[in-house]
């Protein structure tokens, strides 16, 4: 894993809460898949970008809202020439429990069920006010800060609870081609633990596999043997964690024929072998 990603990871999981806004130029891409233990808003303040989640294919436009699960396969790309700047929220569950006591945990996760929202022109200087005493409070850390950090952060969510909840969203359609690599994207999501090829995957689009590899990458951000190894190694950390199933039976479960190189793909993308995942519960 890279510094960054490990240092990202460790401080939300130490404090439960991580904020940033960034600037990027024209035609950033993310450069690896992003898995973590923890949930994410992701607010787009400029510009326009291709988020992948999952399986699914989101166009995200200023003044729109990401709220990504934890634990979702997720990767952003470029749609046009020009910049963008966006803020990351990172948090923990342990972050917002007493919003899970009050509300339940099903109505505060609600918004993470249909994770694209575009906020309403109207609003948007309420939610930009927001993220920026967010990070007022991220940055002085005084005695006072986590409180107001938890008030500010819970008053978005239930924002956004409201949006789902009473307001029409607008989402920008897909182009068609964008449409037949989502359908392949959830095809190959359904159907991981068998033998997949990249011909496979192109034949289910109708296309050639040249064509279909280039497709794949542009649109998603993901190789296609990137995108079907980083399915199988979510689903196998899953397993890990919430089964006693034998590493090799986990293999065999997520499409590796061979349980040596399973454990050497797992260590190679995790940091560590498949074993000291499940006695470190997943903790890296």
């Amino acid at each position: 894993m890279e510094t960054k990603k490990v240092n990202l990871l460790n401080n939300v999981m130490e404090n439960h809460f991580f904020i940033s806004q960034v600037k990027h130029s024209a035609y950033f891409d993310m450069k690896e898949a992003h898995v973590h233990p923890f949930y994410e808003i992701y607010y787009l303040l400029s510009g326009k970008r291709r988020i992948f989640v999952n399986h699914t294919i989101y166009v995200v436009n200023k003044g729109d809202i990401m709220a990504i699960e934890k634990g979702a396969l997720h990767r952003t790309t470029y749609l046009s020439d020009k910049s963008h700047e966006r803020i990351a929220i990172n948090f923990t569950d342990e972050f917002i429990k007493p919003l899970y006591e009050e509300f339940g945990k099903e109505v505060v996760l609600k918004c993470f069920q249909n994770p694209h929202m575009t906020i309403p022109a109207s609003r948007r200087e309420y939610v930009d006010y927001l993220m920026q005493q967010m990070q007022y409070e991220y940055k002085i850390s005084d005695i006072f800060s986590k409180r107001l950090l938890k008030n500010h952060l819970y008053e978005l969510l239930i924002f956004l609870i409201r949006c789902q909840e009473f307001q029409y969203h607008t989402i920008e359609e897909l182009d068609a081609v964008d449409e037949v690599i989502q359908d392949v994207a959830k095809y190959i999501c359904q159907n991981f633990n068998m033998q997949i090829t990249l011909e496979d995957a192109a034949k289910q689009a109708n296309m050639s596999s040249a064509y279909f590899s280039r497709k794949f990458k542009r649109t998603t951000g993901f190789g296609f043997k990137e995108y079907l190894s980083n399915i199988r190694l979510k689903e196998a950390a899953t397993l890990l964690l919430e089964t006693n199933a034998s590493i090799t039976d986990i293999a065999l479960r997520c499409g590796y024929n061979d349980s040596n190189y399973f454990g050497d793909v797992f260590k190679k993308v995790k940091g560590i072998s498949p074993h000291q995942y499940r006695k470190n519960k997943g903790v890296i």
